[in-house]
């Protein structure tokens, strides 16, 4: 008798870590399960971003050669308004690809 009253606490308390370590082990799977989806999340968010990195990087490309194209086209008008003007003058050495140095 004096055996079973020291034995039924410990019981009960092994019962009660019993049924903790279970609700732990569950919590524990269910952050688990939402790390592995806020992952799946993260690495889907990278990907778009990196999409639209690439499409941003296209769309610059494209604009920059619009822009080079629109200022080449704007050269050669006003280079031929001036060779209109000046008809003796040789227009030859302006072209868009050449660059002044000192002067």
């Amino acid at each position: 008798m004096e055996l079973e009253a020291k034995i039924l606490p410990l019981q009960t308390r092994a019962i009660e870590l019993e049924e903790a370590a279970k609700t732990t082990k569950a919590k524990m799977a269910r952050l688990e399960e939402r790390s592995t989806n806020q992952e799946v999340q993260l690495g889907r968010a990278e990907a778009e971003l990196l999409q639209q990195a690439e499409k941003f990087k296209k769309a610059e490309a494209e604009l920059t050669e619009d822009a080079i194209d629109a200022y080449a086209a704007g050269f050669e008008d006003a280079l031929a308004q001036v060779a209109c003007a000046h008809p003796e003058m040789d227009a030859s050495p302006f072209v868009t690809s050449n660059c002044v140095v000192d002067g």
